[in-house]
């Protein structure tokens, strides 16, 4: 099947009914490759209403000319309570990913449909599977996802970004700290420690008071000290960011993109907040290809433990918001990038076991000791 090609007529429902649950992406999906003429009845239950307000309203965004019909089910887990719901409803396909495992099997039975109007995702394989045996990869469809329609689906706004200070650091200076760093990791934490005390940065009249010179760490950059003495405090704090961390995820964005072709670009450093809880929280790198969530989390910390905390924290942030289809990784300065990767496998219940990409990796995709190989990047983006 090809891009964009329809399904068959007898295939493509009027009426599609959608059972909701946590995690409103696969449904979202199921409506894309599905394609419904008229109407989307969104079967839910008093939990799942806050998924259901996402959902609905990412898909009258994406299709305005679609009929959105709620239809609450007050326990999900009685059979006679789901039937009164499904058994008054006029539908010719069920998607029954959502929902509990018991709520979909009651509304299977319940609506009575056939085999060639029934179906589900299944998110290890990447397939909308039919119940007469019939698979549309999703690979093959263009499901008109993006990463602000995933935020959205999730409940998720995203944070105004700082805006950039003139004068800030240049793509330039991302390869300059890059390369200094693949030949000496230890230059990341001292980077740290020059800009950051207790974790917290240093404020700019300190800086001022003892400006660092990068030369004499052996970094060429596009100035000469930080802070310069006329500098403002958005521009020193732009600096400060960068040297302590954020050249990692600039540099690894851009090695996402020597990778990719005919795709947006990779989202870096996205602020974001959940709309119901105002939880706050950042991600470093992310990027959607198709149906699929791709996500990075970057640290310049060589600690074992603390890149292992990063990991788990990475992994459910990807999980939560993509599913079984999400591929996240973790890239690290720390040489021991198998020992995490197996750690990870050990205890992590899941298909899409993080991946992690250590100072050898960094060195080998740049080409420190040969042509640059990003082979290994490539192939965790076309998982």
């Amino acid at each position: 099947m090809s891009m964009n090609t329809r399904l068959s007529d007898e295939r493509t429902p009027t009426r599609l009914a959608l059972l909701v649950g946590s995690n409103p992406l696969p449904n979202y999906l199921a409506a894309a490759v599905l394609g419904p003429r008229e109407t989307v009845i969104l079967l839910h239950s008093p939990e799942t209403q806050e998924s259901r307000d996402h959902l609905s309203a990412a898909l009258k965004e994406k299709w305005p000319s679609l009929e959105i019909d709620p239809k609450c089910i007050d326990d999900a887990t009685d059979r006679r309570k789901v039937h009164d719901v499904c058994s008054r409803l006029k539908v010719d396909h069920l998607h029954y990913s959502g929902g509990t495992k018991t709520m979909a099997a009651h509304a299977r039975h319940s609506l009575q449909l056939g085999d060639n109007q029934a179906s589900y995702l299944d998110e290890r394989k990447g397939l909308l599977r039919f119940d007469d045996g019939y698979d549309v990869p999703l690979g093959d469809r263009d499901v008109g996802l993006s990463f602000d329609i995933l935020l959205r689906l999730h409940g998720i706004e995203r944070r105004a970004n700082r805006p950039e200070a003139e004068g800030g650091p240049a793509e330039c200076d991302v390869e300059a700290v890059a390369r200094s760093v693949r030949t000496e990791p230890g230059l990341a934490r001292r980077l740290y420690e020059a800009f950051r005390q207790d974790g917290k940065m240093v404020p700019l009249a300190s800086a001022k008071a003892a400006s660092w010179n990068p030369e004499q760490h052996g970094l060429v950059l596009g100035v000469r000290s930080v802070p310069e003495v006329n500098w403002s405090k958005a521009r020193y704090e732009s600096w400060a960011r960068f040297l302590t961390g954020d050249w990692l995820e600039r540099w690894t964005a851009a090695a996402i993109r020597s990778c990719l072709v005919g795709v947006a670009p990779p989202e870096v450093g996205v602020k974001c907040s959940r709309t119901q809880s105002r939880l706050e929280f950042e991600i470093d790198v992310a990027l959607v290809r198709g149906h699929r969530l791709y996500v990075v989390s970057c640290t310049t910390d060589t600690r074992k433990d603390l890149c292992k905390s990063k990991l788990f924290e990475l992994a459910m942030r990807a999980r939560q918001m993509g599913g079984d289809l999400a591929r996240s990784a973790l890239v690290c300065l720390s040489g021991a990038g198998d020992a995490l990767r197996a750690d990870m496998t050990s205890v992590w219940d899941a298909p899409n076991v993080p991946r992690v990409f250590g100072i050898a990796d960094l060195r080998e995709w740049a080409g420190d000791s040969g042509p640059p190989n990003t082979s290994s990047l490539k192939e965790w983006l076309d998982t």
